[in-house]
């Protein structure tokens, strides 16, 4: 095997991750979910050494506290001794979950001052088991995923790998930077690892993948997959995004600036190189030959090292050199310490029947498994509890509501839905954010794409927004924001900037500091007063002509040319000339006037004046808006997906979502995650616009939906920091329409202000609803909202079944009917492959998160810094945090976020589902059990549960 088959081999257990300013969440053991969820995580708990599972004392307290069943607790207690050979001892092993395991570290403790008669057999048996003897042993378990550089640092008080791994990230932050620093890395483009030669001036002739090679054979690397997968492992974070990059061919930076995995390993090593060369261990057949001469010494400087090794051996070691002598004493008095633990457990469950190795192997079993087995159990309760609760009978709705509104899934969704319907006769549906409407969206006055889908979609249309009135206004305060910009900027990179800065510029950022922290909303509105405010808007919807959009590629590149002209030539062109120039270098015609050859290269390499270019812009101008086909299709789509195909609401609101806060680089976080970590507006007031053309309907009615003529599509925004709902495009309305909508409006000003009332209970340090819109405004505030924390289940049915049941923001609700999908189950497919995905990515990131932040989460927002415009770290310089802060997850240092799998409720058929699940991207982490799937099959009047790769039925009505 090659080593770049070997980089492919282990790079699988690095998670991608997205620039924070898109932040898309992610299971970060994407890579395990083609194993079972339980052999996953084992896995993954070997490679990265963080829990899993929460602690057992967690469980426990849900247990007596009643929300883990006993009776459940039984049963999934006896399915895991049966497949384990052990399930004799249920009575025994019930106890050491409730008595024994929560104070099985607490045993270790009292251990210490209580003495106990030690069984010689148990004794023999730990000694094996942890290899106290085998010292070759014990060294390759607890050097496993070590580089060399660290042993070395350990062994000889060396202080490399602060050095190594500080000049790596100097390095890659500077060359993966994306505007951030006002100096950008000279010669990117030639790509990460030959950028990395002239910054090192370091002259290699061959690529990445021979330097690696070679560094590897230098270092006597015996299992070069493992220590690959150990560079990874020590800035997880960064090779995550470089991976991410690497794998993203329309990433634009990558693009420009390419790097790849193989790059980042040859830094790596070339760094481990040259700080080794003069160690006296510089390879590992030398590190061999030192730990078999000084294997004691070795195993106690790793024990030090580890925090393992009790002060009175750290005592003993600067006194003396017999590290045999103190080695022994530690172990045996380790040996004591494990085998007072048995007995002490033994001593709580009364055991006389089994002997105490027998006892201490079920034991090692059972804490291996607890951790399962309580999770289960509690997702377990959860679902008998909803499925009890649910309405598992139908009932028709006659009386057409005055609106419906379409929400999205998302969990903070649920209680401005349910305020909804409390206000009056409206109807609510949920579907993911971008409505199963995906598009490449071009902002007013923006120049980048916006991809409005899940991560695993690419849109095939792009939607610019253009003014529809004149922005005279805006382009003013535009030009004065961008100037005054422009001045702090340049200010900032002045050498002289600390004399002047201060006295003469410093009280504005005094305003926006005091302002912002003792009095957050009049400073936010004496500053909205010198914003641009956008002007009126519309979408280009329609197709663009070939006419048009020969037009608009030649007006390209006649900027370009202008452009051109002012920063490289002095020369002057008439009109007419500048059409020749661009038609020569576009088409090929002749020229009939001489321009420069040095002028003509640079409009083509610099300004992508070309006939490839030309060709280019063509593709992309073709894919800016929809045909009628496509129009008619997609809209069909939506409304088949949440099954509103009849009795239309007079207003039938479609509202997209975003998150407000200030200070916050998580932001994209808490907006839509359907919509790639941005607001959903676009896709929304884009499918209502569609919706509002007489074309669309008339064609929509062939298939079988028709719209009466009196209906409106209106577009809105819930932004869920405030819970506040905006209306949009409600200039279509007429006079007498507007007046009926004025009573929506008020309704729903009403729900706003019920749902806030319920998420101040829910919001710490929050007394009031004002106090949820200081929140949103104060750029101290670490948590402006608890996002999607507490997220649980989905369901996807028809929104009567669970409208009598609160879920306080813990469910994410995708309304679906399954007697309008077809056979092959096609509309419970594309649930399955964007929200479901989307689902499962939410709910296992906050998982991970809570159960061990400091590996799978990004600390405290409080030591955080942005770097590079790509994500967070902390300090100075540190690894990139790749998951939720602890604000996202955690309450004063304890668990706010339940970590349990997607108890994901479907109601279908079982065969549909069946369908569905083989067709669907989401396939391999369903079936691996990585969700909880649950089908509710009316017809069949049972409910199954997916478990152990089959369905069990666990209800009938």
């Amino acid at each position: 095997m090659g080593i770049i088959e070997k980089l492919d081999a282990i790079k699988g257990n690095v998670p991608h991750y997205w620039p924070i300013g898109s932040f898309i969440h992610h299971n970060p053991l994407k890579g395990f979910e083609h194993l079972g969820f339980k052999d996953g995580l084992n896995k993954a708990k070997k490679i990265y050494g963080g829990k899993v599972y929460m602690e057992p004392s967690y469980y426990l307290k849900f247990y007596n506290e009643g929300k883990i069943s006993h009776s459940i607790l039984e049963e999934n207690l006896k399915e895991v001794l049966k497949v384990d050979g052990l399930a004799e001892y249920y009575d025994l092993a019930m106890k050491c979950l409730l008595e024994v395991n929560p104070q099985w570290n607490h045993f270790r403790k009292q251990a210490d001052n209580k003495e106990h008669p030690i069984d010689e057999e148990l004794l023999a048996y730990l000694d094996e088991e942890f290899s106290y003897h085998n010292k070759e042993r014990w060294l390759k378990q607890i050097t496993k995923h070590m580089t060399l550089y660290e042993i070395n640092d350990i062994l000889f008080h060396r202080d490399d790998k602060e050095v190594i791994e500080k000049s790596v990230i100097e390095y890659i932050t500077r060359f993966l930077d994306e505007d951030q620093t006002t100096l950008p890395m000279e010669n990117r483009e030639l790509g990460m690892f030959e950028t990395f030669k002239l910054y090192e001036d370091f002259d290699y002739p061959h690529n990445s993948e021979a330097f690696v090679e070679e560094a590897l054979e230098k270092l006597k690397v015996k299992n070069k997959e493992r220590y690959l997968l150990t560079h990874i492992l020590k800035l997880h974070g960064w090779a995550g995004f470089i991976k991410y990059r690497s794998e993203d061919p329309g990433y634009f930076p990558q693009q420009q600036n390419p790097s790849s995995l193989m790059d980042y390993m040859a830094i790596r090593l070339y760094y481990e190189l040259a700080y080794l060369q003069h160690r006296k261990i510089n390879n590992f057949d030398l590190l061999h030959d030192y730990s078999l001469a000084n294997a004691s010494y070795v195993v106690l400087k790793m024990l030090k090292h580890n925090y393992s090794l009790p002060g009175k051996y750290i005592d003993a070691m600067e006194k003396s050199s017999n590290y045999d002598d103190i080695l022994e004493r530690y172990v045996q008095e380790e040996l004591q310490l494990d085998a007072k633990q048995v007995h002490l457990s033994n001593d709580i469950l009364k055991n006389t029947n089994i002997p105490l190795v027998e006892l201490a192997k079920i034991m090692e079993v059972l804490r291996e498994e607890e951790g399962y087995i309580w999770m289960k159990s509690l997702e377990d309760t959860y679902i008998h509890s909803f499925i009890d609760e649910m309405k598992l009978t139908d009932e028709p709705e006659i009386e057409r509501p005055l609106a419906s509104v379409t929400m999205c899934l998302d969990v903070r969704s649920e209680t401005a839905r349910r305020a909804i319907e409390s206000t009056g006769n409206y109807t609510t549906y949920g579907a993911g954010g971008f409505l199963g409407f995906p598009i490449a969206f071009v902002e007013f006055d923006k120049t980048n794409e916006q991809l409005l889908c899940p991560a695993v979609v690419k849109p095939a249309n792009i939607v610019f927004e253009i003014a529809k009135e004149t922005d005279n206004e805006y382009k003013s305060k535009k030009t004065i924001n961008k100037t005054t910009k422009k001045v702090i900027s340049d200010l900032k990179n002045n050498p002289y900037t600390p004399y002047i800065m201060v006295e003469a510029i410093g009280w504005i950022f005094g305003i926006n500091l005091f302002g912002k922290t003792f009095a957050p909303q009049k400073t936010e509105k004496f500053f909205a007063n010198f914003k641009a405010k956008k002007p009126k808007t519309t979408y280009t919807l329609d197709k663009l002509s070939n006419e048009e959009i020969e037009l608009y590629v030649n007006k390209l590149h006649i900027h370009l040319i202008n452009e051109a002209l002012i920063n490289h030539s002095s020369s002057k062109y008439t009109d007419d000339e500048i059409q020749e120039i661009r038609d020569h270098l576009v088409i090929g015609n002749t020229l009939s006037f001489d321009v420069p050859l040095e002028f003509l290269n640079i409009l083509k390499n610099n300004y992508n004046v070309s006939e490839d270019d030309y060709e280019l812009q063509k593709i992309k101008l073709s894919k800016v808006g929809f045909t009628l086909e496509e129009k008619v299709q997609y809209l069909y789509n939506f409304l088949m997906m949440i099954g509103q195909i009849d009795n239309f609401a007079e207003f039938v609101i479609l509202s997209g979502h975003v998150s407000m806060s200030d200070n916050n680089p998580f932001e994209s976080a808490l907006d839509c995650g359907a919509c790639g970590g941005k607001s959903s507006l676009p896709n929304n007031r884009a499918l209502c616009m569609i919706a509002n053309s007489q074309e669309v309907r008339e064609a929509i009615a062939k298939k079988g939906i028709i719209i009466p003529e009196d209906v409106r599509f209106i577009p809105s925004l819930h932004i869920t920091t405030t819970d506040q709902i905006e209306f949009h495009d409600t200039d279509i309305l007429t006079q007498a329409e507007m007046k009926r909508f004025s009573v929506v409006m008020k309704d729903f000003e009403k729900a706003s202000a019920i749902a806030r009332y319920e998420r101040v209970a829910q919001l710490p340090y929050t007394k009031t609803q004002n106090d949820i819109m200081i929140k949103s405004m104060d750029w101290s505030e670490t948590r402006p909202e608890w996002g999607l924390a507490g997220v649980m289940g989905v369901f996807a049915g028809p929104r009567k079944s669970i409208k009598h049941m609160p879920f306080g923001n813990r469910l994410f609700m995708h309304s679906y009917d399954s007697k309008l999908d077809n056979e092959d189950a096609d509309i419970l497919t594309r649930i399955f492959d964007g929200p479901l995905v989307v689902g499962e990515w939410i709910n296992l990131e906050h998982y991970f998160a809570t159960v061990d932040n400091a590996i799978y989460g990004a600390g405290s927002k409080v030591y955080h810094n942005v770097v590079s415009k790509v994500g967070v770290f902390n300090g100075n310089y540190s690894d990139l945090k790749i998951g939720l802060p602890t604000q996202s997850v955690l309450l004063e240092g304890q668990a706010y976020h339940e970590p349990v799998r997607l108890l994901t409720y479907m109601e279908a058929p079982l065969e549909l589902v069946g369908k569905a699940v083989e067709k669907s991207v989401a396939k391999e982490f369903i079936l691996n059990e990585w969700i909880r799937p649950i089908i509710v099959d009316k017809a069949a009047g049972k409910v199954y549960s997916f478990e152990s790769g089959d369905f069990k039925v666990i209800k009938e009505f």
